[in-house]
This record gives structure tokens, C-alpha cells and sequence, in this order.
């Protein structure tokens, strides 16, 4: 007559196709939970085989118990309960609360002890990414969910602030369709209104006190530095403040460790924007400009203003005078600018001979720009110093269009005793910010 299929996931689901069947004589697999055949009036525990009984209804969750393909050859009507996409999510939860409930191993685990298993799922996903299959793909993103699963089981089991899969899921969704609002009501489909709402609205829930606030600095160095310049590109921090040292890596064989290096550098950088947000909360300023964050940052008497040809003033470096006649080298766009006080070009650097041969010695294979090209020559040949644009950027500002106007001239360094290559800076070189890698 008719073979009836629940979810095992949903035993108590019932397809209102089938309601009209289940008013006569039903049998029952022994794979159906119990509290079904006890809601059913009419319903027994089918037989071991088929008996044959066009009248009788058959209910099972398991389309390959022999009974149900017996009465699916023999043509009956199979009514089933609709499966939606993530439904097997469903039992990847089931699965972990019982071995988080009886698994020797997952009963000992805590958020702390599955650290480096998730690192280590997150490296092996990207890697799948790069150079593995689809099959990889899949597989590593498993190896993943299972540690959100995890995380959100063990979760559960806090005794002051417990919550569990469905807690994290309603945090995705909640969060998600707050900041998409007009993609999911079928408002537009623009990629840049949806950034800005986004950025917007993500904004408006954080409420954050400090530029730097929401960055992880557990992360790799390199990405908790990227991350960092691209905050203060972003909230107009001045440019010659950075450390350049940031904006290349340089790895010494056989010396300290570049990636300790870098993260202490990233941390300096960052106790001192938190130092210079403390200074402006303390003076009711909000940091917008170079110039507001060199006050704050406590460098400002480092600089002296010049007038510009508008007449404007442009924080310009004090060591060099004063005067309308000293032809510093600026930059083409009619922004603001700052000059850092360290390193003036030496003297002998200043003449056209020792220009050019600097010159030549910059024009590298790595786009680097020769020095002799970012300074101009100063007519009264005593000193020279560079200007750095320092324009306050906008949320879409690129490190490249930030910290890349100019760079280092550097030298490779012959091979030593030992055959390490090392990067070196010229000497006496000016203190002038690297060109940044553009992203991918």
C-alpha cells in the first residue's frame, strides 16, 4: 500500500502526505524510535519478512531496511520527509554530544587543549586551497567544522556562561543580516553599498574605544603587522611614525628570530597609539589628522611649520630653517605634509656625482627607487631632507597607496665567510618608508 519514511534525525516528524495512512493498521521497523509507535493507535512492530498485506502501512527511517525495498519493487507509494540542505549538520551535532558525553579523549578536552588541533586544521585548509583536490577541500573543511562542534560542545558545559551550536549559529545569522540589510531584503546588489553597510553598521556594534581594538595579536607577525598598518593608513596616523621596518622583513640566517622581531616592533607601535589615544581622550581631541596624532604622540615640537605656495601652513622637519628658500624635496599631491628630523642626506651625497653613482647603485630588479630619485638636490648644498605625504587616508586607503610612495635604497652585501646573503641598508641613508607589497 504505502511506505512511509521519517527522519531518524526528526522521529517525530510526520509528513502530512501521510497523515491520512497512519488512521489504519501501520507496522513499524525496529529502527523507528519507540515514542512513535506508541503515538500511533493502530501501529505494531513489523514482521522479520514482508507478509505481503496491501493494507497495511509500513513506517520506517531507513530506506534500505529490506522490508521497505521489498514494498518499493513491488511499486507501493513512498512518502518521505523532505531533507533541506544542512540537515546532516544535524547529525555532525548529534555525533559530537555523544562522544563529548562518552568518548574517554573528548571528555578531557577544553577550549585550551584543542588550540593547536585548530591551528593546525587552519594551515592544513589553506594548503588544500593552494595545491589540493576537491576531495581535500572537502575533508579539511570537516577536519574544521569539527572543531567548531567541539568548541561549542565544551561550551555547553560551562557552568556560568553556557552555550552551545545553536547559540553560535544565532549569533552568525543575527549578525549577517544586520549587516547585509539591503542585499537580503532585495534593496540593491552593489558591491560598494554593501561594503559600506557593512563597515557602517559593524562599527556602530563595536563602539570601539582604540583604532587597534578587535586585533588578535596571537596572530602570525606578519599578518598582526598588516593588519595594524592597515588600521593606521585608515585613521590618518603619520607616515614617518612607522617604523620602516615594518613595511620589509629581512631574514638573518642563524640570528634572532624574524618573526619575534616583527611582533615586538608591531607591539611597540601599538603601546604607542594607545598611549596617543590616553593623551587625546584626556584632552577631549579626537585623532583625524598627522597633525593631531603627532601632538599626542608627544613629537610634534620635532616639527615646524612652513608656509606652502597656497600659503598654507605644512608641518615640515626642524632641522631644516625656516626660510621660503630651502628647496626640500615634497611630494606632488596638495596635501599636508610632515619631514622626519632623523637622518639628513650626508654631505658628499649631495653633489651630482655622488647622486648618480647612488643612483645607479639603487637600480635594482625590485622596484625600488633610487634615492637620487625621491631627494632633490638642495641649491646651497648643506642639506636635504624628505617629505613624506601624510594626507589622512580613507576607510578604502591601500597599504600600497599609503606606504608605498617611496622606498629604502638598499644594498646586498657581498657574501660573507660563511655564504649568507645579507640585506643591508646604505649607509647613512635616509630615514624614507619602503614600498609595501600590494595585496593579492
Amino acid at each position: 500500500m504505502t511506505v512511509i519514511l521519517l527522519d531518524p534525525l526528526r522521529p517525530e516528524v510526520l509528513p502530512l502526505a501521510a497523515m491520512k495512512f497512519v488512521v489504519g493498521p501501520v507496522l513499524v521497523t525496529e529502527d523507528v524510535h519507540p515514542t512513535t509507535l506508541w503515538a500511533l493507535q493502530n501501529a505494531t512492530a513489523a514482521p522479520v519478512h514482508d507478509d505481503g498485506d496491501p493494507l497495511t502501512v509500513l513506517i520506517s527511517t531507513d530506506r534500505t531496511h529490506p522490508l521497505v525495498r521489498a514494498r518499493t519493487e513491488r511499486g507501493e507509494v513512498v512518502i518521505a520527509v523532505q531533507r533541506h540542505s544542512g540537515d546532516s549538520l544535524i547529525e555532525a551535532v548529534a555525533l559530537m554530544d555523544t562522544l563529548r558525553r562518552n568518548g574517554p579523549w573528548e571528555s578531557q578536552q577544553t577550549h585550551d587543549s584543542l588550540r593547536r588541533y585548530l591551528l593546525e586544521e587552519v594551515y592544513e585548509l589553506l594548503d588544500a586551497i593552494d595545491v589540493g583536490t576537491q576531495d581535500d577541500l572537502r575533508e579539511e573543511l570537516g577536519d574544521l567544522l569539527l572543531q567548531v562542534l567541539f568548541h561549542s560542545r565544551i561550551a555547553a558545559d560551562d557552568p556560568t556562561a553556557p552555550f552551545d551550536i545553536d547559540d553560535v549559529a544565532r549569533s552568525f545569522v543575527a549578525k549577517v543580516s544586520h549587516r547585509t540589510p539591503g542585499i537580503l531584503s532585495g534593496e540593491h546588489s552593489d558591491l560598494e553599498t554593501q561594503i559600506r553597510e557593512w563597515e557602517e553598521r559593524k562599527a556602530a556594534e563595536k563602539a570601539r574605544g582604540s583604532i587597534l581594538d578587535g586585533i588578535a595579536t596571537t596572530a602570525p607577525a606578519l599578518a598582526l603587522a598588516q593588519k595594524v598598518l592597515e588600521r593606521l593608513a585608515a585613521a590618518g596616523f603619520p607616515k614617518p611614525e612607522v617604523d620602516h621596518e615594518l613595511l620589509s622583513v629581512t631574514v638573518d640566517v642563524g640570528g634572532r628570530s624574524t618573526e619575534d622581531i616583527t611582533r615586538q616592533r608591531v607591539l611597540d607601535l601599538m603601546d604607542r597609539v594607545y598611549a596617543a589615544e590616553a593623551s587625546a581622550q584626556a584632552a577631549g581631541v579626537v585623532l583625524s589628522t598627522p597633525q593631531d596624532w603627532l601632538e599626542h604622540l608627544g613629537v610634534a615640537d620635532g616639527y615646524v611649520a612652513q608656509e606652502d605656495s597656497d600659503g598654507d601652513e605644512v608641518p615640515q622637519s626642524s632641522a631644516l630653517p625656516a626660510s621660503s628658500d630651502s628647496p626640500a624635496a615634497t611630494s606632488e599631491a596638495a596635501t599636508p605634509e610632515l619631514t622626519p628630523t632623523e637622518d639628513p642626506l650626508p654631505e658628499d651625497a649631495s653633489s651630482p656625482a655622488a647622486s648618480e653613482a647612488l643612483s645607479e647603485e639603487s637600480a635594482r630588479d625590485d622596484g625600488s627607487i633610487p634615492a637620487a630619485d625621491v631627494f632633490e638636490e638642495s641649491a646651497s648644498e648643506e642639506s636635504v631632507t624628505a617629505q613624506t605625504d601624510l594626507a589622512a587616508a580613507d576607510d578604502d586607503v591601500s597599504l600600497d597607496d599609503y606606504y608605498g610612495s617611496e622606498s629604502i635604497d638598499e644594498t646586498t652585501a657581498e657574501a660573507g665567510a660563511e655564504g649568507n646573503d645579507t640585506q643591508t641598508r646604505a649607509p647613512d641613508a635616509p630615514n624614507v618608508v619602503p614600498r609595501s607589497p600590494r595585496e593579492d
